[in-house]
């Protein structure tokens, strides 16, 4: 009985295959299960993002009365996107709702459509977030807009860029390379306007939280950068036409509005002993300072010099020193309705950031520090984030700020110190 297994099922094969000719191919589409059929990837990205819980509170009481907390929010990341052969797409929204502000959050961070264009160009269009530049929180020659409510709020530092309608041009050359950025429509910065966090009033000498907002000016804006690499180091030139991204202005009325500004700058980043040091400089140029009834900036020059290397095994630091010069300042200072409030003419700040991982990189202690000698205050923030797996993080910090004077930038902002905690889940 067993000698006739194998023929029975020779026989039984043989008959079958004369019934039913399939090729390879045919067999591997009538079962499914070709082992050597070749899978073809899909275009679409698979869902990913997160959910997270995020509170904030203030450690003093504020003198305007503010006493709400400085972050409360629920929040989940919605992220995918598409990738054809000539086609990509990217989605990343949040959604959730922030109790801080009493607003629901509806924040398409990224709504794009990319393709390239030729073999060495790429065009992307849509809403996206753009950054350039080599300052770390300091920004001479990147005046995309920026979120400082959420920076202050301790919300992730990914925040701290804002998304702006735009649309991109990247040109890739053998020896240098081009972006230019043209937004349709000028996006300001999400600044401190008394919503969330009070600040210093020139006018009437005292902190107020008035939560209005200067009208955004219904021009266009524009942005390029040339950059290229040599022997280990980057450079790149730049230039910026559009308005100041706070209302540093004023009309013939006194109503505070954003500026008409260009500037152009340059910057260097090469390693030097171990570590990396970067330079950048840029001069502001303000198209409305002598214009006639209209207060507005004078002309800036600011520079920039920072280092940053690995000071102990898991230890980092880096710090820089920034400058931050005012042309024609007996004008500026004529021009303030408080002249005793004016900013010094030659502003110094200097920055230092300490960042030390441990536990297989699951636990980073961070802090970054700002103080100027000019203005004689601070602000410190330190951070701590447990990564205990893939899923899930928790990050916990401050925010504290002071100063021997209340009109200057950290100084009038004491008030609003906080103590911060978020837990995040990613899926």
């Amino acid at each position: 009985m067993t000698r006739l297994l194998p023929l029975t099922a020779a026989i039984g094969l043989s008959l079958f295959a004369t019934i039913s000719p399939a090729s390879d191919e045919e067999w591997g589409t009538e079962w499914g299960d070709d082992p050597w059929a070749e899978q073809i990837a899909s275009p679409w990205q698979p869902l990913s993002g997160y959910l997270e819980l995020g509170y904030g509170t203030r450690l003093q009481s504020d003198a305007t009365g503010l006493d709400g907390p400085t972050l409360s929010q629920a929040l989940g990341r919605l992220e995918t996107g598409y990738r054809g052969d000539n086609l990509q797409g990217k989605l990343r929204l949040d959604l959730g709702y922030d109790d801080a502000v009493d607003q629901w959050v509806f924040d398409a961070r990224e709504l794009t459509l990319g393709t390239d264009v030729g073999a060495d160009a790429h065009l992307k269009v849509g809403r996206q977030v753009l950054t350039w530049g080599t300052g770390d929180y300091l920004f001479l020659n990147d005046l995309f807009p920026k979120d400082w409510q959420a920076f202050f709020s301790g919300q992730d530092d990914e925040y701290l860029k804002a998304p702006v309608n735009a649309i991109k041009g990247s040109w890739y050359g053998q020896n240098v390379n081009l972006d230019l950025v043209y937004m349709p429509r000028f996006e300001a910065d999400n600044y401190l306007n008394g919503e969330r966090f009070s600040y210093f009033d020139p006018i009437s000498g005292q902190k107020v939280a008035p939560d209005k907002r200067a009208d955004e000016p219904g021009d266009d804006a524009a942005s390029a950068r040339l950059y290229w690499a040599h022997q280990g180091a980057e450079y790149a030139l730049y230039g910026y036409w559009g308005y100041t991204g706070q209302p540093l202005g004023a009309d013939p009325q006194g109503r505070p509005q954003h500026a008409r500004l260009n500037a152009y700058g340059a910057s260097a980043r090469l390693p030097v002993m171990g570590g990396l040091l970067n330079a950048e400089a840029a001069y502001h140029l303000s198209l409305d300072a002598d214009s006639s009834g209209v207060s507005a900036p004078q002309d800036k020059v600011l520079a920039l010099l920072g280092y940053e290397t690995e000071l102990v095994t898991h230890l980092t630091g880096s710090v820089q020193y920034y400058l931050e010069h005012i042309r024609h300042y007996q004008d500026y200072l004529l021009s303030l309705p408080s002249p005793e409030y004016g900013a010094d003419q030659n502003r110094q700040l200097v920055t230092l950031r300490l960042t030390y991982r441990a536990m297989q990189e699951k636990l980073t202690l961070s802090l970054f520090s700002f103080y100027s000698p000019t203005d004689r205050d601070f602000y410190l923030k330190p951070q701590v984030n447990y990564r205990p797996n893939d899923q899930w993080l928790l990050s916990g910090g401050l925010n504290l700020m002071n100063g021997r004077e209340q009109h200057t930038f950290f100084g009038q902002l004491d008030d609003n110190s906080n103590a911060w905690i978020r837990l995040r889940y990613y899926y």
